[in-house]
């Protein structure tokens, strides 16, 4: 037997008519369908930028990847959404940065608290990767995975020996026994200031860990370590350590969490409620609009917080991505510089966020980006420092005068000395029979060639450099942070920190993440913390940016205004100033406005 259902010519089916009556629902709830479970892929940590403007991505029509700012206010927001009913990702990072990690994590505990959600993997490759599921309220993994909570582990090379072989000889100078960028280089193991501030590093790192572990799993964090000792954990230890909920593969993971939420427990059924990635969900949630209407002269937007990123090494000059050899875009001092005082000029910034992830580098860069922070102080508007993976050396100078600093637990910090100096090669191009020689017109014109060694007089020049720059930054640590220079002069000498112990020492003021920093600033803007503000990043790197070229180094929500009044007056001032905001409300729709 059979059942014979007519339908007439033309009309959808049962099926068709599901999926078109999803499709509605979908564009109803403005194209997040109702009651859906977010889908995140995490086999690596949303980068903290997207890069700067790839015109070959533009248009081969790719899009940028999610930053990690998009993904964790995503996540928060969806916490709050009555469409979102779950969430499940696949989470098997090879190897990642605690901040980050713990940014990421911070809003998942948040969402976990108050909906299902799921972490599935073929095998958690590592620490870092099982810290970040055990956020999740279900752990699961395949058969013949593992959970690679091993710990943490430190192994630098060195290559002293090796260059002696070679025949390159290093010439560096280091202020602060624990700057260790050269010893790479000068070394061939740990010196024991060296091996105390990396052995310090991990067990606050390997502490945060477990606690937060054994807070989300409900197991004793002593027993945790110890079962630490024994990873990488076969499947019946992790079981049986309740490290791991579930045993399956990833259609039961997704059956389950359909089960969570009061759905048909199928993977990709028919019936299985709609699935919508977190790409899709942060860029239908983020807020993007089209400029409102100007305002009346005398009535204010609605206030505005700045996001300022560098990410990356410290130049001087522009920055940007490394031509050749490919390499990390670079931060550069003149960009970073230049973005904090377009933030300055504009009236409705009630406050600069300065999101620091960089290991430091040109001192003449970082210090130029350190007077723009000191201006923006003086002139009244309230500046954080957020610091994201990394923040040492260059990085941890840009924040110090801020008027709080914020850094995840697991930030990388503080690096508070000076490196400088050359690799000699003279000896390695002897031996391969290159021949050099050199023609100057004065002493010092080739002193830093790796030709030749420096001098006994060029030497003295560069260690006077060094102890200079030391000082100043010893100094202004004091000055920005309130700290007396003996109180820094302890906790400096080019010691790395995690953020953790960087509040302990008084380098930092709170632990958190960007959103933790904003709150901060709304806060130092004399706004409630909760209050609904305008987050606006900088520098662009749009392709309106790149197409149209600045008419001088002037602000360009000054310049306008400025020009204008000088022939007028100052009573149009105003309301030109009110105009020309909202053309710059225009390009910010290419900058990637967000709100939290």
């Amino acid at each position: 037997m059979f059942a014979f259902r007519p339908s007439l010519p033309g009309l959808p089916g049962p099926d068709e008519l599901r999926v078109l009556v999803r499709k509605v629902d979908t564009a109803r709830h403005h194209g997040v369908p109702n009651g859906c479970v977010l889908e995140l892929d995490l086999q690596a940590v949303p980068p903290e930028t997207a890069g700067g403007f790839d015109p070959v991505a533009f248009v081969m029509g790719n899009s940028r990847p999610m930053v990690l700012r998009d993904a964790v206010a995503a996540i928060h927001r969806a916490a709050d959404d009555k469409r979102v009913a779950g969430l499940i990702a696949r989470v098997q990072l090879a190897a990642a940065a605690a901040g980050p990690v713990q940014e990421l994590r911070d809003a998942i505990v948040a969402f976990s608290a108050v909906k299902p959600s799921i972490a599935w993997a073929e095998t958690y490759p590592g620490t870092m990767s099982y810290y970040l599921a055990s956020a999740f309220r279900e752990v699961w993994m395949q058969p013949s995975g593992t959970v690679g909570l091993v710990g943490f582990a430190t192994s630098p090379m060195f290559l002293r020996d090796a260059f002696d072989k070679a025949g390159i000889e290093a010439q560096f100078v280091a202020r602060g026994e624990y700057k260790s960028a050269a010893n790479m280089f000068t070394q061939d193991r740990y010196t024991e200031p060296h091996r105390e501030a990396d052995g310090r590093l991990i067990e606050s790192l390997h502490a945060q860990v477990l606690a937060a572990i054994a807070e989300s799993r409900d197991v004793d964090a002593d027993e945790l370590d110890t079962l630490v000792d024994r990873a990488p954990l076969l499947r019946d230890d992790a079981l049986a350590a309740k490290l791991v909920d579930r045993i399956g593969f990833r259609d039961e993971a997704y059956a389950r969490v359909s089960e969570l939420i009061g759905g048909t427990p199928e993977a990709d059924g028919k019936d299985a409620p709609p699935r919508l990635f977190l790409t899709r969900y942060a860029k239908a949630t983020a807020g993007h609009t089209l400029p409102e209407v100007p305002p009346l002269p005398g009535v204010k937007h609605k206030p505005t917080i700045a996001v300022v990123t560098m990410a990356g090494p410290i130049v001087s000059g522009r920055g940007g991505p490394s031509a050749f050899p490919p390499g990390p875009s670079s931060v550069g001092g003149d960009t970073i510089a230049a973005a904090l005082r377009e933030a300055a000029a504009d009236d409705d910034v009630a406050a600069v966020v300065l999101r620091v992830d960089s290991p430091g580098g040109a001192v003449t860069g970082s210090e130029t980006i350190w007077r723009e922070v000191v201006r923006l102080r003086e002139a009244g508007t309230p500046v954080v420092a957020s610091m994201g993976a990394v923040a040492a050396s260059g990085g941890y100078y840009v924040s110090m005068a801020a008027d709080h600093i914020v850094a995840n637990a697991g930030t990388i910090t503080g690096s508070i000395g000076v490196v400088t100096g050359k690799l000699v090669t003279k000896g390695l191009k002897e031996r391969l029979g290159v021949g050099s020689d050199s023609v100057r017109t004065n002493e010092n014109a080739d002193a830093w060639s790796a030709n030749q060694p420096f001098t006994e007089a060029q030497h003295a020049h560069v260690v006077a450099e060094a102890d200079l720059f030391y000082t100043d930054f010893v100094e202004r640590v004091a000055e920005g942070r309130n700290l007396s220079v003996e109180a820094v002069e302890q906790v400096a000498r080019g010691r790395i920190w995690t953020g953790a112990d960087a509040l302990e020492h008084g380098l930092v003021d709170e632990l958190g993440g960007l959103r933790t920093a904003i709150r901060r600033a709304k806060v130092l803007a004399g706004l409630d913390p909760d209050a609904t503000a305008k987050v606006v990043n900088y520098p662009g790197s749009s392709l309106l940016d790149h197409v149209r070229p600045k008419a001088s180094s002037q602000p360009a929500a000054a310049s306008l205004p400025e020009a204008v009044a000088a022939v007028l007056g100052r009573s149009l001032v105003g309301a030109l100033g009110q105009a020309e905001r909202s053309l710059t409300g225009v390009s910010a729709l290419w900058l990637g406005d967000y709100r939290f």
